[in-house]
């Protein structure tokens, strides 16, 4: 596998993580299936606080 190939895995991969973090914790204070989702691809597209973070600790 080719350098960029792994890294093009492995930011498909933090994006995942960040999907999944942002859905679990919204749900985890209430909100909507619906609401949860949103929350989850505001992560992924990276516009949120904790992705932001994300992305400075990696």
């Amino acid at each position: 596998m080719g350098f960029f190939q792994k890294l093009k895995r492995k930011r498909a991969e933090q994006v995942e993580q960040r999907r999944a973090d942002a859905i679990a914790k919204a749900m985890a204070r209430g909100a909507t299936p619906e609401e949860a989702r949103k929350a989850g691809e505001r992560a992924a597209r990276g516009n949120t606080n904790a992705a932001i973070t994300g992305a400075i600790n990696s």
